[in-house]
């Protein structure tokens, strides 16, 4: 009796083990048809006459919207988007779904008119010198070693610094580490490391000439600085850097003078964030 109530036991466990040793079958969703996803691009011609104002809105639930509209990119489900300049936009759409990436039509936006209310800002002027104008900067160190306004091209945060060295949220990740760069010189080797130009003359330009880095040459974008939020968008081009945030088109404005520009940019990998210090040229 005892023999047959232990094998009773035995023969159970034998059999959830062989259940647990089944290999499972992991699969990703489909890949949905663009047909079902609904990423609408709305041109506003009731407030702006010329076209200028869109609105970018997606639809579709369980997706992650991708928007890039000429001058900017933007993940947002709602999104307002101004164009200063008169001109044909390009709004590229992609949607993140559960089984990867769908690529939807692109759609091209006409602007009649310019409507240069949307870059007359201060903040716009101190980045470019206004409009019909440009303006370039480049990183705080020479070749010499020599920062003129900052301690070091580079400071370290948390990624959730915003304008003014203040932070997004109380409970927020918003350390700062100023070094000074003659006593941190890993930071990055001396040397010129090109500049950046903003400009305004006929559309948001930018040229960007890396020439320290592995991807060192001349590159021309687009950019959108959005005096609100205190972001600055890249479009076609990379800023200005140390080689460190090279996949990032995207940063955070942590002050703006005449003379002096600091941007974040998330660090790939991790919730912190380099700010980059420039200077005018």
């Amino acid at each position: 009796m005892k023999l047959v109530k232990l094998i009773i036991p035995l023969a159970f466990i034998a059999a959830v083990m062989v259940l647990s040793c089944k290999k499972k079958d992991y699969s990703l969703p489909g890949l949905p048809d663009k047909s079902a996803i609904n990423m609408e691009v709305k041109q506003d011609l009731t407030v702006d006459a010329g076209g200028n104002t869109i609105y970018l809105i997606n639809h579709t639930d369980k997706v992650e919207p991708v928007w890039d509209y000429g001058t900017g990119k933007s993940m947002r489900r709602v999104d307002t988007v101004h164009y200063a300049f008169k001109g044909d936009y390009k709004v590229a759409r992609s949607a993140v779904t559960g089984g990867g990436i769908v690529y939807l039509d692109t759609i091209t936006i006409h602007v009649t008119k310019d409507n240069l209310n949307y870059v007359n800002d201060p903040l716009w002027i101190l980045l470019s010198g206004g409009v019909g104008n440009e303006k370039t900067w480049q990183l705080d160190l020479d070749a010499n070693g020599v920062s003129k306004v900052f301690d070091s091209p580079l400071y370290f945060g948390g990624g959730d610094l915003i304008w003014g060295n203040q932070c997004s949220s109380p409970t927020g990740n918003c350390w700062t580490w100023n070094p000074k760069w003659a006593d941190n010189t890993w930071i990055c080797a001396k040397g010129d490391y090109g500049t950046m130009t903003f400009s305004l003359k006929g559309g948001p330009f930018v040229k960007v000439d890396q020439k320290m880095i592995s991807a060192s040459g001349a590159f021309s974008g687009t950019y959108y600085l959005d005096k609100d939020a205190k972001t600055l968008s890249f479009s076609g081009v990379l800023p200005l850097n140390l080689g460190k945030d090279q996949a990032y088109g995207k940063g955070t404005l942590i002050s703006l003078t005449e003379n002096s520009l600091q941007i974040a940019f998330k660090t790939p990998g991790s919730a912190d964030a380099g700010i980059y210090n420039y200077i005018a040229q």
